[in-house]
């Protein structure tokens, strides 16, 4: 058994342990819904521990303000049911809306706090006076099941979240230093245009490692003492991405500068320098990188961290637009669901609504949820069948929670089995709530056919209209999300360019390479696209550089850099294809000031010469058809 699959076997058994331990312990102490118990056991285990802590963590959190929400709402708006249908809604649709502006796991207790008010709330419209108990019940139940989640995953065979990420930054930084030696080996200017070499998915690799990142402080092995180090390897990589595109993008310059017969040895110099400097940083960055990492799993190896080194926090991309319009879709959708509940008079219609909200509220996060909610759907109602024959055929004659338990174990092993899977995991969580809910095991056995009918068409209801409504409000094509995207890298762009101090280059670039990561992941094999993108993410960085280095300049140099920060500025700012002849001549003023300087001076507001390389970048990338730049204007060729 190969080890993927031995992995898999070992979760599917654990979380089937975790599941039946809760409903064991629901069943003993005669809680109403020991049902919410198992399946939270299985919404909230991951194959990597922390994760699971984590994730329980932020669930706790979530389930306990959403029924302090219900228990609030429910006996001020139950004689107004409108009234009161309108307030979950909004409730939800603005707790999904903040969860998306934060695409950290952190955006799970906002998740949960919309849907859990709306879970306790709907089954406490007839029963007001109940709200209270059935919120207890609510928190009572999840918290059992995730403890025993918790446990389980922790306590046997547990598998760390330190482990899988020191792996990935392993892999991570020898892809790197691969793309870096491939860099440095060519010899002809064509091999740089493979766009192979753009190596896109390091940039997604990447914000995947800023994301996991988020669970390490759960971790309980040594990992969770070295989170300082793992951000610190963070803050590199963000770096090395623009750096070694830069590296790939003045080899391929000097390689057809040298071709030519007529290159300005000027020009030639500078993008040397440049080069020179790209290649003096990837490899220092990549050296501090595996040293960084060679100290965390090994303590008393030396790391080049300073107690000094900057942490700031790395941003990640926030799409406002998108996250309201997943809110109102959510909001809508229940609205509909609970006017056909009202206008029918349906005992079981705020089962639609209650699902459709958290349909709604599980894929709001992709770009196009339709597809994926009808997925879901399916695979819940592919349930049903299998529920029935449990629960009017097999469960009638058992007594004693161990025959129910191993009547149970097959689904629960085959569901734990699906769950790590990348592509079908969602399938078996959906399998799993649907069969589990409709089972709706009890204390005491009770099989009503016309309620298990009346109960899951709610299901499939709230599937078809969580569908629909999503559909007609913020489906988005592929096309769509790209320019958005881009829109947002370019209105980056033009905030770097217009602050009066130099900007933070982890808050600069952490939110550009994860917009060059999500554009990447979309773009399949539109490489124009991507090569655009990325060249974006290096002008952020020449920005920046060229931010740091006015703030230290002497008066006419740093009113020159004022003036190329500013059209750079205008030419995102008005979404230009080609930026103006006018910024090209500015970059070369620029330059000529600071070649013109004294040596002194210009070390004093250059140190490290990344100011004087950031413009040479900033002209390649800007204008990489234009002439040489030549010190003196009267010797540059007529246009």
């Amino acid at each position: 058994m190969t080890s993927a699959r031995w992995q898999a076997c070992l979760f599917s058994a654990k979380t089937a342990l975790a599941a039946l331990m809760a409903l064991w312990i629901t069943l003993w102490v005669g809680l109403e819904r020991p049902f919410w118990a198992m399946t939270t056991a299985y919404i909230v285990s991951s194959p990597l521990s922390g994760a699971t802590r984590s994730k329980a963590i932020y669930r706790v959190l979530g389930t306990f303000v959403g029924a302090i929400v219900a228990v609030a709402l429910v006996p001020v708006l139950v004689d107004w049911p409108p009234l009161l249908c309108l307030a979950l809604a909004l409730w939800v649709g603005a707790t999904l809306a903040v969860s998306l502006l934060d695409r950290s796991p952190r955006a799970y207790t906002m998740m949960l706090a919309g849907y859990t008010a709306m879970l306790i709330a709907f089954p406490a419209v007839d029963t007001p006076e109940a709200v209270f108990d059935i919120a207890t019940a609510r928190v009572t139940e999840i918290v059992l099941g995730i403890t025993c989640a918790t446990l389980t995953h922790s306590l046997l065979w547990p598998r760390s979240v330190g482990a899988n990420m020191g792996q990935r930054l392993s892999l991570w930084c020898r892809d790197a230093r691969a793309w870096r030696d491939e860099i440095l080996s060519s010899t002809s200017a064509k091999d740089l245009h493979d766009p192979q070499m753009g190596r896109r998915k390091l940039a997604q690799d990447a914000v995947d490692c800023v994301l996991l990142a988020t669970h390490i402080p759960f971790d309980t092995s040594h990992w969770r003492e070295a989170n300082a180090s793992v951000q610190a390897i963070l803050r590199r990589i963000l770096l090395l991405l623009p750096a070694l595109s830069g590296l790939a993008d003045r080899r391929r310059a000097l390689l057809e500068l040298d071709a030519r017969s007529d290159a300005s040895p000027q020009w030639r110099a500078l993008l040397g320098h440049s080069h020179a400097l790209r290649e003096a940083q990837t490899a220092q960055m990549l050296d501090e990188s595996e040293a960084i990492l060679a100290h965390v799993e090994d303590r008393t190896r030396p790391t080049p961290v300073g107690p000094q080194e900057n942490r700031a926090t790395i941003a990640l991309h926030a799409d406002w637009r998108f996250a309201i319009l997943a809110g109102l879709a959510a909001a809508a959708s229940i609205l509909i669901c609970c006017a056909i509940w009202i206008g029918t008079g349906w005992a079981d219609g705020a089962i639609a609504a209650m699902m459709t909200g958290v349909f709604c509220c599980l894929f709001a996060a992709l770009d196009n949820p339709v597809t994926m909610i009808l997925r879901f759907g399916a695979a819940l109602i592919a349930s049903l069948p299998l529920a029935a024959f449990y629960l009017f055929v097999l469960l009638p004659p058992v007594d004693g929670f161990i025959p129910l338990a191993l009547l149970l174990l097959p689904v629960l092993l085959a569901a734990g089995w699906i769950i790590p899977h990348p592509r079908f995991g969602v399938i078996g969580v959906a399998f799993m709530l649907g069969f589990a809910n409709a089972l709706a095991l009890q204390e005491s056995f009770h099989a009503n056919l016309a309620r298990f009918i009346n109960a899951n068409s709610g299901q499939v209801l709230g599937v078809l209209i969580a569908a629909i409504v999503t559909a007609g409000m913020r489906t988005a094509g592929v096309d769509r999300v790209i320019a958005r995207l881009r829109v947002s890298l370019h209105k980056d762009l033009v905030a770097l360019a217009s602050a009066r101090s130099a900007p933070n280059p982890m808050a600069a670039l952490g939110r550009t390479t994860d917009r060059l990561a999500l554009i990447s992941e979309r773009l399949g094999d539109a490489t124009d696209a991507a090569a655009a993108s990325l060249r974006e993410v290096r002008i952020a960085a020449n920005i920046v550089a060229i931010q740091q280095l006015r703030a230290g300049a002497e008066r006419k140099l740093a009113l020159a850099l004022s003036r190329v920060l500013r059209d750079v500025a205008r030419t995102y700012r008005s979404n230009r294809e080609d930026p103006p002849e006018r910024l090209l001549a500015r970059i070369d003023v620029a330059l000529r000031l600071m070649l013109a300087a004294p040596e002194p001076a210009r070390d004093r507001s250059d140190r490290s010469g990344e100011g004087l390389g950031a413009l040479v970048a900033l002209r390649c990338n800007l204008f990489p058809k234009a002439p040489d730049f030549r010190p003196d204007p009267r010797s540059a060729p007529l246009p």
